[in-house]
């Protein structure tokens, strides 16, 4: 940053602390707004950090306080000392101004950073060791991360008990599947969790993971990375079990008078609807997945955020790079998908391919031994469902064994198999609720 003038302004950093000491009242606006970390004087840093953390425990924050917090912290050094501390009161003309302050701290802070930020980005492009693209996704995950609070929140964790009682009297927060068999034992998908569904080829993962896709837009925009179906594909599925047309007829363009009605009745639903979908020649490494589905979330709209991300199927992904072996390739890819459910706070579903080993087996049953190149998947997923379909003894049941739950029990369940419309529909009335929620029941959204 020598080259270029650093942006602060010292005046408002005295303003902020002076107003924060005279009045709690400012201090709440004060808080909402600034950190500690804004502050470009060390030592204002210092008297800030004081003050919110006397706040936090209801102590007071007037300056006899503060000054008695630094002196049995051993802060009071250096440049800063007792005086120091006074004078910062005695120069406030109003405390009231205090907020209007600390959004010019505030907006300097975010300036500095910009420019720490553009440093690292030039760093960036003239790396020839990562690709292009790379560099603009990490680019954008560095600007995205200025307004992010630049201090380390160090707390005993114990602190966080209080909130998290609280938190308790409230039902979790999922988004339920389109099938209650599958939410009794997950609850539904929640944000920041990773989902894998497995099934070896033509088992139905690929309709399983479209409608989970179609029932998170519900809630908001949802990425859909197909690295297997063209956009046809996908819209020919789609079109199928929502106007309940034959996939046979949409896929030979053989579509009935009858048909082409119930079409039209579902057009502008579909229309509507927020999925986005990126295809094999857009998205084939976990970059620029990433990439697609930040785009997706900053096409939300206004008081929207994004809703998920689906990637069919993990196996297509590659990462571009020499690596010592797909094992090692394909837990990359878990662990990144698991990273960018956290960061974005969405539930992520990946589809996976499994291997030969349940067609060896009496049963045909899958296990998680038969995930196809990783065992990474399993550790890094919060719940793995695994399909398996008997299409000579029960060509319309599907059989879902949740083989991993995180956040609940194990299980088996079956469900009805309509290829024909391809879809899955619950096999029942769910007991406890008549209300449709996109399972297929009643009506098909």
């Amino acid at each position: 940053m020598s080259d270029v003038m650093v942006p602060y302004d010292v005046a408002a950093e005295r303003a902020v602390l002076g107003s924060a000491m005279l009045s709690t009242a400012v201090l709440d606006d004060v808080l909402s707004v600034v950190e500690p970390g804004d502050m470009y004087d060390p030592k204002h840093e210092t008297v800030f950090a004081s003050i919110r953390r006397l706040h936090e425990v209801g102590a007071p924050t007037d300056v006899v306080a503060v000054v008695d917090d630094l002196l049995r912290s051993e802060e009071v050094r250096g440049t800063l000392d007792v005086g120091y501390v006074h004078e910062l009161t005695s120069a406030v003309a109003t405390p009231a101004s205090g907020a209007y302050y600390g959004d010019i701290v505030h907006q300097h802070a975010i300036r500095r950073r910009l420019l720490e930020v553009g440093m690292n980005i030039a760093q960036l492009a003239s790396n020839t060791g990562i690709s292009a693209l790379e560099a603009v996704e990490m680019s954008r995950e560095k600007v995205d991360g200025i307004g992010a609070n630049a201090s380390v929140d160090v707390r005993q964790f114990g602190e966080y008990l209080s909130s998290y009682v609280d938190g308790l009297e409230e039902k979790p927060k999922y988004v339920p599947t389109p099938w209650w068999e599958i939410n009794n034992h997950l609850g539904g998908l929640r944000a920041g969790g990773l989902y894998v569904v497995g099934a070896r080829p033509g088992q139905g993962k690929s309709i399983l993971g479209l409608q989970m896709a179609l029932r998170l837009a519900k809630e908001g925009p949802v990425a859909f990375c197909s690295l297997e179906m063209s956009r046809d594909d996908i819209m020919s599925r789609w079109v199928s079990q929502l106007a309940q047309v034959s996939l046979h007829s949409l896929v030979n363009h053989e579509v009935s008078k009858a048909s082409w009605q119930n079409l039209a009745m579902v057009r502008s639903q579909i229309a509507e609807t927020p999925l986005f979908v990126s295809t094999s020649d857009e998205v084939a490494t976990i970059t620029q997945v990433r990439a697609f589905a930040r785009s997706v979330a900053r096409r939300a709209p206004k008081g929207q955020r994004l809703a998920g991300v689906v990637v069919d199927y993990l196996q297509l992904l590659t990462s571009g790079e020499r690596v010592e072996s797909r094992q090692i390739e394909v837990a990359g890819f878990s662990r990144s998908l698991k990273l960018l459910a956290q960061l974005l706070g969405v539930p992520v579903i990946a589809l996976s391919q499994l291997n030969r080993g349940s067609t060896t087996r009496k049963s045909n049953r899958p296990t998680l031994a038969d995930l196809r190149e990783s065992g990474a998947i399993e550790q890094d997923a919060d719940a793995v469902i695994l399909l398996h379909r008997d299409e000579e003894n029960a060509p319309s049941r599907l059989d879902v064994d949740i083989a991993k739950n995180r956040q609940g029990q194990n299980g088996r369940v079956s469900l009805t198999w309509e290829g024909t419309f391809s879809r899955v529909v619950s096999r029942q009335w769910s007991p406890s609720t008549l209300v449709d929620d996109n399972g297929g029941n009643s009506t098909w959204q």
